[in-house]
């Protein structure tokens, strides 16, 4: 008898079971009706896209404004981006997206800007604030490390060579103007020189080029010795140390001008520009560096001070007047740590960033004055951080080198291939 109830009460429990495990059809349908809601809820607020192509001689501000946006938005979308990314110049032709709101077609809620194929930059409005927020997408890259080897031929050059074997032209640029530190090209190349260049390139999808860095360059002749040059990189990219030096720790650039700090992102740069504030077109004399308030700022060069006052447009702002007559201006600062007629050294600290005057953000604006009293752009101006790395920067740097030399190695023992039948240059590479 006891076996049986046994039996029975086993049985009850298995059909309880099952009967827990039984979907219920009610819930599945409130289920796909839940489902079917959400996407409808979906499909309807999506944002409406529109293409924001840049025209020959426009700026973002003339794009934004021409693909619907209002004034006061196209603004807020600027200075957004300005705090996280760097533009650069705009091309004609190129192409943002702007998302509208479909219920107030004239409110955008969505702002992409495609770096290239693999970065994608967004801005969306925050559904509780309206405030635009950042984000950034990237897919996923596959990094090589190439070492070009080549000999300077007949009627030929370094710049033309390494543009024919290649190497894109931004990266051309980067490693002639490093070796001509240390190389006169117009004086001293000879046919039958040799170098050697070791870049770290990122593709995506295996062949398309997505950016670079050049690790390294070499180059020996008849008339140079071999002279070599190592990037130097610390772990904030915007760092105005990164750079190429020898393996001394030598800066290669040489240059009687400091940077003004000691990060550098421009969130402005020198020209005519939809002002930040006031909406309106002006001519912008400087470079705005982004910059948290307190940050120290330094003189570019060895100086006189000639002004260092207060202004409702500048804020705090101080002018220093150097050995050629020209002058260095700094401006919004939130405080001045020299006064008029105070000699001065280049790299010493002489205020702090902020954000004081006409000012929508913290930043310094540095602008040249040239002697004749025209404004000149900044960035054509050659600057360093320090002529030479020392303490634990110099550390640093033999521990890269030696990083470095080691992938060298690694490239030197890969397979070669020829580049083409028009250069003596052959290529091998590694990928991690």
């Amino acid at each position: 008898m006891i076996g049986v109830i046994g039996v029975q009460t086993f049985s009850c429990k298995k059909e309880i079971e099952e009967k827990k495990t039984e979907p219920d059809p009610e819930a599945q349908l409130a289920e796909i009706q839940s489902r079917i809601d959400s996407l409808e809820d979906f499909i309807e607020n999506q944002p409406i896209l529109k293409p924001a192509v840049v025209e020959p001689n426009f700026g973002l501000f003339q794009t934004l404004q021409k693909a619907g946006l209002e004034q006061k938005q196209t603004l807020k979308i600027i200075n957004t981006l300005a705090d996280t990314v760097e533009l650069g110049p705009l091309r004609a032709g190129q192409v943002f997206w702007v998302g509208f709101d479909p219920i107030d077609t004239t409110k955008a809620v969505i702002f992409r800007y495609a770096e290239n194929l693999a970065t994608f930059h967004f801005l969306m409005t925050d559904s509780v604030t309206g405030e635009w927020r950042y984000k950034i997408v990237e897919k996923p890259l596959n990094i090589r490390y190439a070492m070009y080897e080549g000999i300077l031929k007949e009627g030929g050059n370094l710049y033309n060579t390494l543009r024919d074997i290649g190497i894109p032209q931004n990266m051309v640029g980067i490693v002639a103007g490093v070796l001509e530190c240390k190389v006169s090209f117009r004086t001293d190349a000879r046919v039958g020189d040799r170098f050697k260049i070791l870049l770290k390139e990122t593709r995506f999808q295996d062949s398309i080029w997505i950016g670079g860095k050049v690790l390294y360059a070499g180059y020996a002749g008849s008339r140079v010795k071999h002279s070599e040059a190592f990037l130097y990189e610390e772990a904030d990219p915007k760092s105005s140390f990164n750079a190429h030096y020898t393996e001394d720790g030598e800066a290669l650039v040489h240059s009687g001008l400091r940077y003004p700090l000691d990060r550098l992102h421009i969130t402005s740069g020198f020209g005519y520009r939809i002002h930040p504030t006031l909406g309106t077109r002006m001519f912008h004399s400087g470079i705005d560096y982004r910059g948290a308030i307190g940050t120290p700022v330094y003189a570019v060069a060895d100086g006189i001070v000639v002004l260092s006052s207060y202004g409702e447009e500048n804020g705090n702002h101080i002018a220093i007047k150097h050995s050629d007559n020209s002058q260095s201006w700094y401006l919004h600062l939130s405080q001045r740590g020299v006064g008029a007629g105070q000699r001065v050294k280049g790299r010493q600290i002489i205020g702090k960033v902020g954000n004081t005057g006409r000012s929508n953000g913290s930043h310094l604006h540095f602008a040249i004055k040239q002697p004749s009293g025209s404004w000149m752009n900044p960035a054509l101006k050659k600057m360093i951080a320090t002529p030479k790395l020392e303490g634990s920067k110099f550390e640093a740097l033999k521990e890269q080198v030696k990083n470095i030399k080691i992938m060298l190695s690694k490239t030197e023992i890969a397979e070669a291939k020829s580049i083409n039948d028009s250069t003596d240059a052959i290529v091998k590479w590694v990928i991690e």
